[in-house]
């Protein structure tokens, strides 16, 4: 009996949630499709129903990272787009986040996805300017701000968290995220 459309569906979430949090972790290289398939209790065989190869495993992740990320949710109703811009802020510049279970694809991954094709940087190209333009957009509504200010403070925040990872002392990164969450605020209005 074939396996029914959600089934299908949960077990490749499954397969890129363990992906993500791998490639995070080891980079491409330090990933086999093997230790994906262990970490996610499945299959080598299931691996193949989903995907192509571990470069598509890779660029598929990276896509799944970012769609349960707080940027690609809907603001709330009744949320003006300077709170929720304040709120995105707060969340992406916040230790929760740098050592969440779900970290920014664009941080987490920056220095590991200049060794693949173009096609994943690609990817990680879109991923990047989608977030640029939704941080434009709401800026836009308030305040007097161009794409380069926008690009500024983008890669100020994921260069950020790119390093706060990388720190042990807690006392240290709270420092860094705070200093940084203060100069996009101001260059984002003030918020």
């Amino acid at each position: 009996m074939p396996y029914t459309k959600e089934h299908k569906e949960a077990t490749r979430k499954r397969i890129l949630e363990s992906a993500f949090r791998l490639f995070t972790v080891k980079g491409f290289d330090g990933v086999t499709v093997n230790g994906v398939m262990k970490d996610c209790g499945l299959t080598r065989g299931a691996f193949y129903a989903h995907f192509n190869s571990k470069a598509v495993l890779y660029r598929e992740s990276l896509k799944f990272a970012v769609n349960g990320t707080k940027l690609a949710e809907l603001k709330p109703d009744g949320t003006t787009d300077k709170e929720w811009l304040c709120l995105l802020l707060d969340g992406y510049l916040s230790l929760e986040h740098v050592r969440g279970k779900y970290p920014c694809p664009l941080a987490f991954l920056a220095t590991d996805i200049v060794m693949h094709d173009e096609e994943t940087k690609a990817t990680y190209a879109n991923v990047y300017n989608g977030m640029n333009k939704a941080i434009l957009e709401y800026a836009r509504s308030y305040v007097d701000c161009s794409e380069d200010d926008i690009l500024s403070v983008t890669a100020m925040l994921i260069g950020a968290v790119a390093i706060a990872r990388t720190m042990r002392n807690e006392n240290s990164v709270t420092k860094l995220l705070q200093a940084c969450r203060q100069e996009a605020g101001l260059k984002l209005g003030g918020i």
